[in-house]
């Protein structure tokens, strides 16, 4: 168990958490932040004339939000603090705010496979989907930004765990996992639409069964981890939770997706004009 720093007022005592997972979390959120920033000033720099580049600046936009979040939250989660004292309330805003942000990031990279079939037009169900995404993502965003601020001035729960962070916390895995089942049946729909006109290479199945099965594994991770007291009655054990709930679920989605965003940047930079470099820049 780790000492509080005696210049540390607001501190009770040190958390569980090992200093490897704190150390892992914070390295790899900075690489990460990196990776973004550099994909987002590419993008910019060459692909600013395409129409559809601001679905990627807003992947990248909640990417680099949620990476530079993680970064204190990850320091700050290696001590435990007084019962709503500030170092609690900033903990529990910023991981709401970057748990959104990863959301959405998520939420407009499926997104991308729905803009293609959106220009094929021959998908009849293609509106009623992007008018979900958009009720979802509208009301999970409501729901966190609202419990975020009420977890700012709520002090009738030690650590801000009311039935509204509830509410909200729950809701958004609960559509995470949706997304992820969204973004296999459009993604289906759109290969095999896509297969009578053109010759598909391996590589490009390959693709969209690793990033389905990487953001499918991700959000069930997290979903588990945050059902895991209500389907077993007990609290999951604090290193546990922290890995499956906060770091892998953060860490293979982002490098999932800024992956395909820079195969997407290399084949437009190549200039491919068959069907392959073309799906590549989902």
């Amino acid at each position: 168990m780790k000492n509080c720093p005696e210049w540390f007022s607001y501190c009770a005592k040190g958390k569980d958490w090992s200093a490897s997972i704190i150390l892992t979390g914070c390295v790899s959120m900075c690489v990460l932040l990196l990776c973004a920033v550099t994909l987002f000033v590419l993008y910019r720099k060459n692909m600013h004339h395409f129409v559809h580049m601001k679905q990627h600046y807003k992947i990248f936009t909640m990417i680099i939000i949620c990476a530079i979040l993680r970064v204190p939250w990850w320091l700050m989660n290696t001590f435990l603090y007084e019962q709503n004292s500030p170092p609690v309330v900033a903990d529990q805003m910023i991981n709401r705010i970057c748990m959104l942000a990863l959301y959405l990031a998520q939420s407009f990279y499926v997104q991308t496979w729905l803009r293609v079939i959106l220009m094929l037009r021959q998908f009849r169900g293609e509106y009623a989907l992007k008018l979900l995404f958009l009720i979802l993502d509208s009301i999970v965003t409501i729901l966190m930004l609202c419990e975020t601020v009420y977890a700012a001035f709520d002090v009738s729960t030690p650590t801000g765990f009311g039935i509204i962070y509830e509410l909200g916390v729950y809701f958004m895995a609960c559509c995470s996992l949706l997304s992820c089942i969204l973004y296999i049946s459009v993604g289906s729909v759109f290969l095999f639409k896509m297969k009578k006109f053109y010759c598909f290479c391996s590589k490009t199945i390959l693709f969209f069964v690793a990033v389905s099965v990487i953001l499918t594994l991700s959000a069930v991770s997290r979903f588990y981890c945050l059902f895991y007291k209500h389907f077993f009655n007990k609290l999951m054990n604090d290193e546990d939770f922290a890995i499956f709930c906060y770091f892998l679920p953060d860490f293979f989605p982002i490098v999932c997706i800024l992956a395909m965003q820079a195969s997407a940047y290399h084949g437009e930079k190549k200039k491919n004009k068959d069907t392959e470099g073309w799906v590549t820049y989902m």
